[in-house]
């Protein structure tokens, strides 16, 4: 007897799982449905990133290497956001130290064309350092995201 005692209390168990199953299953497809609804992409992608952002986490990215030119002194800044470099066209004197700051969520990196020097993978907060002491074109990328370029001109 002991036996059938047991069998009830394993169905009394999986029905108490099931009907939390039965209960979860519609709650989820509702949080689902408002994700999607909420996710502003409108395209069939449930997600809450937007076209672009998504567009860059699959090797994307913006060539900013030809936007107007930003005459920089002997200190600058390139942050990188939005899957991009900015500014993206930069001119400084020779001698400038230049740092990138990665803003975006995504990993990044700032690597010149030539491979002479990498700024490494930088998540987001971390930045990198270099000195330019030799007048000439320097355009980069990242290498996570090739299509990210840019253009730093040393004068």
């Amino acid at each position: 007897m002991q036996g059938a005692g047991q069998q009830r209390a394993l169905v009394k168990l999986l029905g108490g799982a099931a009907l939390g199953l039965l209960l979860a299953v519609p709650t989820m497809g509702v949080l689902l449905t408002a994700a999607w609804a909420g996710s502003g992409c409108g395209d069939g992608m449930p997600m809450m990133m937007n076209k672009e952002e998504m567009r860059g986490m699959m090797g994307g990215g913006r060539d900013s290497s030809n936007d107007d030119a930003v005459r920089g002194s002997a200190v600058e800044t390139v942050v990188i956001e939005d899957f991009a470099f900015s500014p993206g066209n930069l001119h400084v004197p020779m001698g400038t130290s230049v740092t990138w700051i990665n803003r975006d969520a995504a990993l990044h990196s700032a690597t010149d064309s030539d491979g002479s020097w990498d700024s490494g993978v930088l998540s987001d907060g971390e930045r990198a350092s270099l000195v330019f002491d030799t007048r000439g074109t320097v355009d980069y990328f990242c290498t996570l995201h090739p299509n990210m370029k840019a253009r730093l001109v040393v004068e």
